[in-house]
Protein backbone atom coordinates (compact mmCIF):
# COMPACT_ATOMS: atom_id res chain seq x y z
CA UNK A 1 0.00 0.00 0.00
CA UNK A 2 2.79 2.36 0.93
CA UNK A 3 4.22 2.07 -2.53
CA UNK A 4 1.26 2.79 -4.35
CA UNK A 5 0.49 5.51 -1.94
CA UNK A 6 3.76 6.89 -2.87
CA UNK A 7 3.31 6.26 -6.43
CA UNK A 8 -0.45 7.74 -6.20
CA UNK A 9 1.37 11.28 -4.67
CA UNK A 10 4.03 11.44 -7.49
CA UNK A 11 1.57 11.22 -9.90
CA UNK A 12 -0.64 13.49 -8.87
CA UNK A 13 2.63 16.28 -7.91
CA UNK A 14 3.29 15.68 -11.92
CA UNK A 15 0.10 16.23 -12.77
CA UNK A 16 -0.21 19.32 -11.01
CA UNK A 17 3.40 21.07 -12.10
CA UNK A 18 2.30 20.00 -15.66
CA UNK A 19 -0.97 21.63 -15.14
CA UNK A 20 1.11 24.88 -13.75
CA UNK A 21 3.57 24.54 -16.72
CA UNK A 22 0.47 25.42 -19.11
CA UNK A 23 -0.70 27.81 -17.02
CA UNK A 24 2.18 29.73 -16.92
CA UNK A 25 2.67 29.49 -20.71
CA UNK A 26 -0.55 30.23 -21.74
CA UNK A 27 -0.63 33.00 -19.46
CA UNK A 28 2.83 34.40 -21.20
CA UNK A 29 1.11 33.74 -24.99
CA UNK A 30 -1.83 35.98 -23.54
CA UNK A 31 0.26 38.79 -22.45
CA UNK A 32 2.42 38.72 -25.50
CA UNK A 33 -1.27 38.66 -27.43
CA UNK A 34 -2.87 41.46 -24.94
CA UNK A 35 1.10 43.87 -25.79
CA UNK A 36 0.33 43.02 -29.37
CA UNK A 37 -3.43 44.08 -29.25
CA UNK A 38 -2.09 47.61 -27.53
CA UNK A 39 0.66 48.06 -29.14
CA UNK A 40 -1.52 47.84 -32.70
CA UNK A 41 -4.43 50.20 -31.40
CA UNK A 42 -2.11 52.80 -30.11
CA UNK A 43 -4.17 56.37 -30.94
CA UNK A 44 -2.56 59.41 -29.32
CA UNK A 45 -3.56 62.96 -28.61
CA UNK A 46 -1.37 66.10 -29.77
CA UNK A 47 -0.76 66.68 -25.87
CA UNK A 48 0.97 63.30 -25.78
CA UNK A 49 3.35 63.42 -28.98
CA UNK A 50 7.12 63.16 -27.17
CA UNK A 51 9.17 65.44 -29.44
CA UNK A 52 10.52 63.73 -32.54
CA UNK A 53 13.67 64.32 -34.89
CA UNK A 54 15.27 62.06 -37.49
CA UNK A 55 17.33 62.09 -40.37
CA UNK A 56 16.03 63.37 -43.92
CA UNK A 57 15.69 59.45 -45.10
CA UNK A 58 13.78 58.41 -42.54
CA UNK A 59 11.21 61.79 -42.06
CA UNK A 60 8.27 59.84 -45.10
CA UNK A 61 7.90 57.07 -42.23
CA UNK A 62 7.80 59.33 -38.93
CA UNK A 63 5.56 61.80 -40.87
CA UNK A 64 2.83 59.25 -41.81
CA UNK A 65 3.35 56.98 -38.48
CA UNK A 66 2.43 60.47 -36.61
CA UNK A 67 -0.24 61.00 -39.05
CA UNK A 68 -1.28 57.24 -38.22
CA UNK A 69 -1.29 57.75 -34.53
CA UNK A 70 -2.75 61.00 -34.51
CA UNK A 71 -5.50 60.45 -37.14
CA UNK A 72 -4.28 63.54 -38.89
CA UNK A 73 -3.67 64.52 -42.58
CA UNK A 74 0.14 64.03 -43.33
CA UNK A 75 0.86 68.30 -43.88
CA UNK A 76 -0.69 68.42 -40.40
CA UNK A 77 1.39 65.90 -39.52
CA UNK A 78 5.12 67.47 -41.05
CA UNK A 79 4.35 70.40 -38.70
CA UNK A 80 4.34 68.22 -35.63
CA UNK A 81 7.80 66.66 -36.00
CA UNK A 82 10.83 68.10 -36.34
CA UNK A 83 13.10 66.93 -39.32
CA UNK A 84 17.06 67.62 -39.19
CA UNK A 85 19.54 65.89 -40.20
CA UNK A 86 21.65 62.83 -38.56
CA UNK A 87 24.57 64.80 -36.49
CA UNK A 88 22.21 67.33 -35.17
CA UNK A 89 19.33 65.05 -34.51
CA UNK A 90 21.67 62.98 -31.96
CA UNK A 91 22.75 66.13 -30.50
CA UNK A 92 19.21 67.38 -29.74
CA UNK A 93 18.75 63.30 -27.99
CA UNK A 94 21.94 64.07 -26.36
CA UNK A 95 21.12 67.33 -25.09
CA UNK A 96 17.59 66.04 -24.09
CA UNK A 97 15.94 68.65 -26.17
CA UNK A 98 13.90 65.80 -28.33
CA UNK A 99 12.51 62.28 -27.00
CA UNK A 100 13.71 59.86 -29.66
CA UNK A 101 14.61 60.25 -33.12
CA UNK A 102 14.67 58.16 -35.99
CA UNK A 103 18.29 57.40 -37.69
CA UNK A 104 20.81 54.80 -38.76
CA UNK A 105 23.77 54.23 -35.96
CA UNK A 106 25.83 56.90 -34.63
CA UNK A 107 28.76 57.61 -35.29
CA UNK A 108 31.83 56.67 -32.67
CA UNK A 109 32.54 60.47 -32.21
CA UNK A 110 27.87 60.66 -31.66
CA UNK A 111 27.98 58.03 -29.00
CA UNK A 112 31.53 59.31 -26.95
CA UNK A 113 29.63 62.77 -27.24
CA UNK A 114 26.98 61.13 -25.47
CA UNK A 115 28.54 59.28 -23.21
CA UNK A 116 30.81 62.94 -21.95
CA UNK A 117 27.55 64.09 -20.91
CA UNK A 118 26.21 61.44 -18.93
CA UNK A 119 24.09 59.71 -22.03
CA UNK A 120 23.55 56.24 -23.19
CA UNK A 121 21.97 55.68 -26.25
CA UNK A 122 19.01 52.83 -26.25
CA UNK A 123 18.60 51.35 -30.22
CA UNK A 124 15.12 49.95 -31.55
CA UNK A 125 15.87 48.61 -35.35
CA UNK A 126 12.21 49.33 -37.45
CA UNK A 127 13.35 49.36 -40.85
CA UNK A 128 16.18 47.08 -43.08
CA UNK A 129 17.87 49.21 -45.94
CA UNK A 130 20.84 48.78 -47.71
CA UNK A 131 24.00 51.23 -47.91
CA UNK A 132 23.94 51.97 -51.77
CA UNK A 133 26.66 53.05 -54.28
CA UNK A 134 25.94 55.04 -57.64
CA UNK A 135 27.30 56.33 -60.42
CA UNK A 136 26.37 57.99 -63.56
CA UNK A 137 23.78 56.21 -65.92
CA UNK A 138 26.40 56.82 -68.66
CA UNK A 139 28.97 54.36 -67.02
CA UNK A 140 29.19 50.87 -68.23
CA UNK A 141 30.48 49.42 -65.43
CA UNK A 142 27.33 47.28 -63.41
CA UNK A 143 29.02 46.18 -60.46
CA UNK A 144 32.24 45.84 -58.51
CA UNK A 145 33.54 43.52 -55.81
CA UNK A 146 33.47 45.43 -52.39
CA UNK A 147 37.72 45.39 -52.25
CA UNK A 148 37.56 47.71 -55.58
CA UNK A 149 35.00 50.28 -54.08
CA UNK A 150 37.40 49.95 -51.11
CA UNK A 151 40.11 51.01 -53.30
CA UNK A 152 38.48 53.84 -55.17
CA UNK A 153 37.96 55.15 -51.73
CA UNK A 154 41.54 54.50 -50.39
CA UNK A 155 42.68 56.32 -53.47
CA UNK A 156 44.49 53.66 -54.64
CA UNK A 157 42.25 53.21 -58.22
CA UNK A 158 41.70 56.48 -59.85
CA UNK A 159 40.26 55.65 -63.43
CA UNK A 160 37.25 53.80 -64.16
CA UNK A 161 39.57 51.68 -66.95
CA UNK A 162 40.93 49.59 -64.22
CA UNK A 163 37.58 48.20 -63.45
CA UNK A 164 36.45 47.65 -67.03
CA UNK A 165 35.14 50.69 -68.02
CA UNK A 166 36.33 53.70 -70.01
CA UNK A 167 39.13 55.73 -70.03
CA UNK A 168 37.94 58.47 -67.31
CA UNK A 169 39.07 59.68 -64.28
CA UNK A 170 37.06 58.48 -61.55
CA UNK A 171 35.70 61.44 -59.57
CA UNK A 172 35.13 59.81 -55.47
CA UNK A 173 32.19 62.72 -53.64
CA UNK A 174 32.22 61.69 -49.83
CA UNK A 175 29.69 63.49 -47.22
CA UNK A 176 30.05 65.93 -44.69
CA UNK A 177 32.23 64.21 -41.58
CA UNK A 178 28.98 63.23 -38.91
CA UNK A 179 26.72 62.47 -41.50
CA UNK A 180 24.50 59.10 -41.29
CA UNK A 181 26.03 58.45 -45.31
CA UNK A 182 29.45 59.41 -44.18
CA UNK A 183 29.14 57.32 -41.06
CA UNK A 184 27.73 54.44 -43.66
CA UNK A 185 31.16 54.81 -45.31
CA UNK A 186 33.28 53.94 -42.66
CA UNK A 187 31.04 50.98 -41.08
CA UNK A 188 29.80 49.32 -44.15
CA UNK A 189 33.15 50.28 -46.16
CA UNK A 190 36.13 51.06 -44.90
CA UNK A 191 37.54 52.39 -41.35
CA UNK A 192 37.52 56.00 -41.26
CA UNK A 193 41.57 56.43 -40.75
CA UNK A 194 41.70 54.62 -44.12
CA UNK A 195 39.81 56.89 -46.57
CA UNK A 196 41.36 59.43 -48.42
CA UNK A 197 40.93 62.98 -47.20
CA UNK A 198 38.72 64.41 -50.20
CA UNK A 199 38.97 67.96 -51.63
CA UNK A 200 36.89 70.33 -50.31
CA UNK A 201 35.15 70.13 -53.87
CA UNK A 202 34.31 67.04 -53.82
CA UNK A 203 32.93 66.66 -49.98
CA UNK A 204 29.29 67.22 -49.97
CA UNK A 205 26.91 68.66 -47.32
CA UNK A 206 23.55 67.78 -48.06
CA UNK A 207 22.41 64.42 -49.11
CA UNK A 208 20.64 65.15 -52.05
CA UNK A 209 23.52 67.22 -53.57
CA UNK A 210 25.73 63.81 -53.72
CA UNK A 211 22.72 62.68 -55.93
CA UNK A 212 22.91 65.76 -58.28
CA UNK A 213 26.63 66.01 -58.38
CA UNK A 214 27.01 62.05 -59.71
CA UNK A 215 23.62 63.13 -62.17
CA UNK A 216 24.60 66.56 -63.86
CA UNK A 217 27.94 67.47 -63.12
CA UNK A 218 30.14 68.20 -65.83
CA UNK A 219 32.44 65.30 -65.53
CA UNK A 220 29.61 63.43 -64.09
CA UNK A 221 30.60 60.42 -66.15
CA UNK A 222 33.33 59.31 -64.18
CA UNK A 223 31.72 60.38 -60.78
CA UNK A 224 30.77 57.89 -58.09
CA UNK A 225 28.73 58.76 -54.68
CA UNK A 226 26.78 56.86 -51.95
CA UNK A 227 23.69 56.75 -49.72
CA UNK A 228 20.90 55.13 -48.93
CA UNK A 229 18.86 52.72 -50.79
CA UNK A 230 15.54 54.18 -49.79
CA UNK A 231 16.85 57.91 -50.28
CA UNK A 232 18.04 57.02 -53.78
CA UNK A 233 15.29 55.63 -55.20
CA UNK A 234 12.03 57.25 -53.78
CA UNK A 235 12.97 60.87 -52.45
CA UNK A 236 15.54 61.98 -54.20
CA UNK A 237 15.35 59.91 -57.60
CA UNK A 238 16.74 60.26 -60.91
CA UNK A 239 16.85 58.85 -64.18
CA UNK A 240 20.39 60.23 -64.36
CA UNK A 241 21.98 57.58 -61.84
CA UNK A 242 22.15 54.25 -61.74
CA UNK A 243 22.79 51.91 -58.36
CA UNK A 244 25.64 49.60 -58.48
CA UNK A 245 25.83 45.84 -57.38
CA UNK A 246 28.13 44.71 -54.71
CA UNK A 247 29.63 41.60 -55.51
CA UNK A 248 27.41 40.85 -58.17
CA UNK A 249 24.02 41.85 -55.99
CA UNK A 250 22.53 45.13 -56.91
CA UNK A 251 20.30 46.75 -54.26
CA UNK A 252 16.59 46.30 -54.39
CA UNK A 253 13.77 45.65 -52.56
CA UNK A 254 14.09 42.03 -52.91
CA UNK A 255 18.12 41.74 -52.10
CA UNK A 256 17.51 43.83 -49.50
CA UNK A 257 14.02 42.00 -47.65
CA UNK A 258 16.13 38.86 -47.94
CA UNK A 259 19.53 39.90 -46.90
CA UNK A 260 21.52 38.60 -50.06
CA UNK A 261 22.78 42.58 -51.22
CA UNK A 262 26.03 42.92 -48.50
CA UNK A 263 25.48 46.05 -46.75
CA UNK A 264 21.94 45.80 -45.29
CA UNK A 265 21.33 49.07 -42.95
CA UNK A 266 18.97 48.85 -39.99
CA UNK A 267 17.21 51.89 -39.23
CA UNK A 268 17.06 53.12 -35.65
CA UNK A 269 14.67 54.43 -33.08
CA UNK A 270 17.19 55.91 -30.71
CA UNK A 271 16.15 56.93 -27.20
CA UNK A 272 17.80 57.65 -23.91
CA UNK A 273 18.30 54.46 -21.97
CA UNK A 274 16.49 56.69 -19.23
CA UNK A 275 13.43 56.84 -21.19
CA UNK A 276 10.70 55.63 -18.69
CA UNK A 277 9.48 52.16 -18.94
CA UNK A 278 5.91 53.15 -19.29
CA UNK A 279 6.32 56.53 -21.41
CA UNK A 280 4.46 57.23 -24.28
CA UNK A 281 7.69 57.12 -26.39
CA UNK A 282 8.36 53.24 -25.59
CA UNK A 283 4.37 52.87 -26.88
CA UNK A 284 5.48 54.40 -29.71
CA UNK A 285 8.61 52.04 -30.01
CA UNK A 286 6.01 48.95 -30.01
CA UNK A 287 3.94 49.93 -32.19
CA UNK A 288 6.73 50.80 -34.85
CA UNK A 289 7.65 47.32 -34.25
CA UNK A 290 3.66 45.72 -34.62
CA UNK A 291 2.70 44.67 -38.02
CA UNK A 292 0.61 48.07 -37.93
CA UNK A 293 3.92 49.69 -38.10
CA UNK A 294 5.76 47.26 -40.64
CA UNK A 295 2.56 47.81 -42.67
CA UNK A 296 3.18 51.85 -42.73
CA UNK A 297 6.52 51.10 -43.91
CA UNK A 298 5.62 49.09 -46.81
CA UNK A 299 3.05 51.81 -48.03
CA UNK A 300 5.51 54.39 -47.85
CA UNK A 301 8.32 52.41 -49.92
CA UNK A 302 10.71 51.33 -46.98
CA UNK A 303 11.58 47.62 -46.58
CA UNK A 304 10.24 46.79 -42.86
CA UNK A 305 12.12 44.66 -40.39
CA UNK A 306 10.07 41.62 -39.60
CA UNK A 307 13.02 39.64 -37.50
Amino acid sequence: MKKCTSKRLLCLALSLLTAMTVTACGGNEDKTDSASEEAASLTLTREDLPIIDGALALAPYYEAMTAKLLNVDIEEARTLVLCNNTPSAYQNLTDGTVDMIFCAMPSDEQVNTAKQAGVTFEYHTILNGGFVFFVNKDNPVKSLPKKQLQDIYRGKIKNWKELGGDDVEIIPYQRNEGSGSQTGLYRFLLPKKQVMKAPSELAIGEMGEIVDAVANYDNAKGAIGYSYYYYVSSMHYTDQIKLLGVDGVVPSDETISDGSYPMINQSQIVIRDDTPEDSVVRKIIAWCQSEEGAKLAEENGYVANRM
